[in-house]
């Protein structure tokens, strides 16, 4: 159904250099060829009209100059998911949403090209949605079908399946699940108690499994009821609403309802180091929290990446930037606002960066600065934000064709 192309850029090895410069054979030092480091993996979504459809594509850059990029070079992937996980050199792409059922791995070669390395076929209908890894052989993959799928990524291959049914609650058919966490032994599951439309059924709730992983036992279901809050963990893909701090608490993102329904709350949630409870003392909501330079407030914490020494920087929909106030446009509506929280002093500032869309809300590192993705009035890509001197670029650093969707600089 869909065609693979192939990264044709040429890399320069930097370790040749000083073969070259070393070698007691040359009578005169040979200059290196040009490098490209291809460290920055992107990826464009391209919509069709009805904003349900479409193409996501794949490719390698570097953030080191402004560019503008097309997708000619890139490999076409999964539409509508960012990529499950990144595990060394490989970088593992869910099926299309609700259309296909491959999982594929690429891996970036030394010579810096993309190359498809593996496919597994995943249980018809079973709409993957994020993964997290344990080991070289033992990995976990959420689906909507109330199951998470165990597989070997050396293989390949699926091993097993966790049946998870029985945690539904009244009114669910199946739970479906937040994006979980692996700490040691122990993997945090978000349960979220869904409808098929993934607006919450029920009271609000924070509901979350922990799992041995080296039995795959459910150890304990651990709740919060008090705050408002629901739907810990992002839904899809390989977006890191979950974070550990520099004490070794663990913390998670509660999405609420995507804005849609204010009785469920948007906010952050904490699981104390050497516990195995939701802190009582820590569920901050955000619902009512002032941002500094906006007026109005977020119903949706949609995105976050934790920097460390507090600091968590993400995207906020403020409601008021909707062009109908009862219902919003992910794709069209710029209602996506970059923000800085402070976990610890609990507050809320926003940055100097152009507002986005919902389909636009990655955070990622790149070598001392931040990449945010922006589909914005005068550039669509990722921005540039250095979080120590507060300065961002002019423009985007990387222009992108489509959505700028996903970023993630290998290592």
């Amino acid at each position: 159904m869909k065609k693979n192309r192939t990264i044709l850029q040429t890399a320069g090895i930097l370790f040749l250099a000083s073969i070259f410069f070393s070698s007691s054979s040359c009578e005169h030092p040979v200059t290196p060829p040009p490098t490209s480091k291809n460290d920055l993996a992107v990826v464009s979504m391209v919509t069709n009209s009805d904003g349900q459809s479409g193409t996501c594509w794949l490719q390698l850059t570097d953030a080191d100059t402004p560019k503008t990029l097309d997708n000619s070079r890139a490999v076409q992937m999964g539409f509508g998911m960012p990529p499950i996980a990144v595990v060394g050199n490989d970088i593992y792409t869910a099926p299309d949403y609700g259309q296909s059922n491959t999982m594929t791995r690429w891996t970036r070669s030394d010579d810096g090209t993309l190359t498809r390395s593996g496919d597994l076929e995943l249980p018809v209908s079973s709409f993957a949605t994020h993964g997290v890894f344990y080991s070289k052989d033992k990995a976990y993959l959420s689906s909507m079908t109330g199951k998470l799928l165990i597989f070997d990524p050396s293989k390949m291959e699926l091993t097993g399946e966790l049946d998870l049914s029985e945690y539904a609650n009244p009114g669910v058919s199946v739970p479906q699940f937040g994006a979980p966490r692996i700490d040691g032994d122990l993997m945090y599951l978000p349960l979220w108690q869904v409808n098929a439309q993934r607006q919450p059924v029920g009271d609000p709730a924070v509901d979350m499994l922990i799992i041995d992983v080296k039995t795959d036992q459910v150890r304990k279901r651990i709740q919060e009821t008090t705050s408002g809050l629901a739907n810990a963990g992002y839904p899809y893909g390989i977006q890191k609403n979950s974070f550990k701090d520099e004490k070794g608490d663990i913390y998670f993102i509660a999405g609420g309802a995507f804005s849609l329904d204010e009785t469920y709350k948007t906010g952050i949630l904490r699981i104390k180091t050497d516990t195995q409870e939701i802190d009582s003392e820590y569920s901050w909501v955000l619902n009512d929290q002032p941002i500094e330079g906006e007026s109005g407030k977020t119903r949706w914490l949609a995105y976050a990446h934790y920097l460390g020494d507090g600091k968590l920087y993400g995207m906020a929909d403020l409601p008021e930037y909707w062009s109908d106030p009862a219902m919003p446009s992910w794709t069209r509506d710029r209602s996506l606002v970059p923000v800085v929280i402070d976990i610890y002093q609990k507050t809320v500032k926003k940055l100097p960066l152009p507002r986005s869309c919902a389909y636009a809300t990655h955070v990622s590192p790149y070598n001392d600065l931040l990449l945010f993705s922006v589909w914005g009035d005068q550039d669509t890509g990722f921005y540039s934000y250095d979080p120590k001197t507060g300065r961002t670029s002019d423009g985007a650093l990387i222009k992108m064709a489509g959505f700028p969707f996903w970023a993630y600089q290998f290592k």
